[in-house]
């Protein structure tokens, strides 16, 4: 318990001075910390550049490299941002997210059957989950994984909840999901976490299976609610940009074969946009662990 304590403390220490930053220092800085990271866990590293070698065959060694180094970049980043928004406002971590087409989450929510928003470990999700409430001036329902270390995880779901959002742990979330939904509220969940292979489905990434969870597709078709993608893009600035695109489900049912079509539908969107953003996406994860 000690060691977990001196983590949050870590964290909080870590946080202040990434928080006094300029936006241009944090990037460099969090670059550094990929590197670090790069460098304490070589199996890690392994698994994290098999993926890519996987899902890029038809890229060369050099090509492999740098999305590798790129995608550590990019987790030194999002840890360093995170760490930040306890010790910045709303408003100042709402700024640095734009989207490009918020009024998108209105206009779905006045037809009345709520919204469901995903998306992948693109870039800083926390950001997204939280921006996406302050600037659309409405309280989501963020489900999420709890972390392992008790004192960070009632950190991270103070800073969600901080935003005007409310959580549910993904063990828990079936109930408070639908009705979340039944009561026209926006609800938001993350795609491309490991899912159960005895209970949700295998669907192709890269052209390999991978387990995904059936849960978006089916609260979308059963209760004929929008399902929406959002993909936030890292700019050359240091800010991000987020485009949300519904996508198309007027033509399914909600049978097991629909939703299965649906499933794969989105992992396909999520598999676009990582190819026009491969540094910018975890590649650490095994997410192909239950691959045959």
């Amino acid at each position: 318990m000690i060691q977990q304590y001196a983590i949050l403390i870590l964290l909080r220490c870590t946080g202040y001075i990434s928080a006094v930053l300029s936006i241009s220092m944090l990037q460099k800085a969090g670059t550094l910390l990929g590197m670090i990271l790069m460098s304490l866990s070589s199996k890690r590293v392994a698994i994290t550049l098999g993926n890519i070698e996987k899902a890029f065959p038809e890229k060369d060694s050099n090509s492999h490299q740098k999305i590798l180094k790129g995608s550590y970049a990019n987790l030194g980043i999002v840890l360093l941002e995170i760490a930040s928004m306890y010790f910045l406002s709303n408003e100042q971590v709402a700024k640095r997210m734009t989207f490009k087409n918020i009024s998108l989450i209105h206009d779905i929510l006045k037809r009345g059957k709520g919204i469901v928003i995903i998306s992948g470990h693109l870039t800083n999700w926390e950001f997204l989950a939280f921006t996406a409430g302050v600037h659309a001036n409405l309280s989501f329902l963020l489900v999420a994984k709890s972390q392992k270390n008790p004192y960070i995880d009632s950190a991270i779901t103070a800073l969600r909840r901080r935003g005007g959002n409310s959580t549910v742990g993904m063990e828990q979330a079936a109930r408070p999901l639908i009705q979340a939904l039944q009561h026209n509220q926006p609800v938001a969940l993350l795609i491309d976490q490991a899912a159960d292979p005895q209970k949700d489905v295998r669907i192709p990434l890269f052209g390999r299976d991978a387990v995904v969870f059936e849960a978006p597709a089916a609260l979308a078709l059963r209760f004929e609610t929008p399902l929406v993608f959002a993909v936030p893009v890292r700019n050359p600035d240091g800010t991000y940009t987020v485009t949300l695109t519904e996508i198309k489900t007027d033509d399914l049912t909600s049978s097991k074969e629909d939703i299965l079509e649906l499933t794969k539908r989105h992992t396909a969107f999520l598999e676009q946009a990582i190819k026009e953003n491969p540094e910018q996406w975890t590649w650490q994860h095994n997410r192909w662990k239950y691959h045959a």
